[in-house]
């Protein structure tokens, strides 16, 4: 069977049927879509990897055990190695410290480096709408979190060739 990005997004909407986006939507439309299309231009494993890159962290525990991914899942799915690796690159680990650990690890796969870069302007324009009710978190989120995971992004892009995004 041929996985193509149609089969990652259906995998992404079975997997994360019922999940909430923060706002209260739908979190495959709100979250999932949304970086799926930031990541079209970039090419198909691009995309596949955006679609899917919360399935296993987002499913490890999920009390369905036919609902749970892992990386052994996705490959037996045949997804794509590199989108596989780029999925278990951007994962967090439970108990993994965000800054030390995940975004280390996404900033050392060039494809989870783009994900994670995607994922983290969704978050940084978050912390905008955050701050019309709750400033100092939003300040909190931004400075403490995701402005330095951005820097540490970027500085693998540069040392790793041409910046896919700024």
């Amino acid at each position: 069977m041929l996985f193509t990005v149609a089969s990652a997004h259906l995998l992404a909407m079975e997997a994360h049927e019922g999940q909430v986006h923060e706002d209260g939507g739908d979190f495959y439309l709100r979250l999932l879509v949304p970086l799926a299309e930031a990541a079209r231009p970039y090419g198909t494993a691009a995309e596949m990897a955006a679609v899917l890159h919360r399935v296993v962290e987002d499913t490890r525990d999920h009390p369905d055990v036919t609902r749970r991914y892992d990386v052994a899942r996705l490959r037996a799915l045949e997804v794509p190695e590199e989108v596989v690796r780029a999925v278990d690159a951007v994962t967090r680990r439970p108990g993994e410290r965000y800054l030390g650990g995940v975004i280390q690890r996404s900033a050392a796969d060039r494809l989870g480096r783009l994900v994670a870069l995607l994922s983290n302007k969704h978050d940084l324009d978050r912390t905008l709408v955050l701050a019309t009710t709750d400033p100092a978190r939003a300040r909190s989120l931004r400075e403490g979190h995701y402005l330095p995971a951005r820097r540490i992004l970027l500085k693998a892009e540069a040392a790793d060739g041409p910046r896919i995004l700024a």
